[in-house]
């Protein structure tokens, strides 16, 4: 599986124990691979008055005993869809990921850690701007990160987001390269769930480009885009993207017409 790592330095969940002298070495005879390592989450389903799981899992040695007192890294990655306009066979999916830090286990074998936020933890918002709604874990034991050996086990949590509204008004449905085009709106979501001030709108124009023209929502929820029409300009398309990933965002494709040569 491949996974992308942001340049945020790693956040450590408090209760766990860090990593800080040199972990149990296996037999000689003994890569990395060659153990087992489960991992569990106490729900496959999160919403947004629900936003933590526990996690329990097990290392087992190749010949089939308890690896005990043995370190195990827990990390978390939280997954955003790749917009891609031009079909290629690119990896779909953005990571947010981040280590919860390092377990031992028990006697038995047996790891765990309990009410782990399955949300993200950065207060800024996220570049991506499409979430998939999951959040995935991944427990592993690696020794030797230079041998390109481990062992590992992954689980995945759906989130169930809350859903939001966007409506619109444009100044103008016919446009010409130069003209000044404006659009008007205002994002909603249930009370309860957050403020809506401060949300990301965004108006894509061409298919490379969605982040030029955008805004932020007042307290009321209301939003207006200004933007210059290019030549090249034959997509209008206004999105938001709010920052909790338990709020969907909305996108709605305009009534607008280029008709550039």
């Amino acid at each position: 599986m491949r996974m992308r790592l942001p340049a945020a330095r790693p956040t450590a969940v408090t209760v766990l124990t860090l990593l800080t002298s040199a972990v149990v070495a296996p037999s000689a005879h003994s890569a990395d691979h060659d153990y087992t390592v489960t991992l569990t989450s106490s729900t496959a389903t999160t919403d947004y008055d629900h936003r933590t799981v526990d996690l329990t899992g097990t290392l087992t040695r190749p010949d089939g005993a308890p690896a005990a007192d043995t370190p195990v890294q827990l990390e978390q990655s939280v997954l955003f869809k790749t917009w891609n306009p031009w079909g290629d066979p690119i990896d779909s999916t953005e990571w947010e990921t981040r280590g919860l830090g390092t377990v031992r286990t028990d006697a038995k074998g047996r790891f765990s850690l309990e009410d782990v936020p399955a949300d993200r933890w950065d207060s800024r918002p996220s570049p991506y701007l499409s979430p998939r709604h999951e959040v995935r874990f991944r427990a592993m034991y690696d020794t030797d990160p230079a041998d390109g050996q481990m062992a590992f086990a992954d689980t995945a949590v759906r989130v169930e987001p809350v859903a939001s509204s966007l409506t619109y008004q444009v100044s103008k449905l016919i446009v010409r390269p130069g003209d000044a085009l404006t659009v008007k709106g205002k994002v909603t979501w249930p009370a309860g769930h957050g403020p809506v001030t401060g949300t990301r709108v965004f108006l894509r124009q061409y298919f490379e480009n969605e982040y030029n023209a955008q805004t932020t929502t007042d307290a009321a929820g209301n939003f207006t885009i200004r933007t210059k029409v290019r030549e090249d300009d034959r997509e209008f398309v206004v999105f938001s993207a709010p920052k909790d990933y338990y709020l969907t965002g909305v996108t709605k494709d305009l009534p607008v017409m280029n008709i550039a040569p």
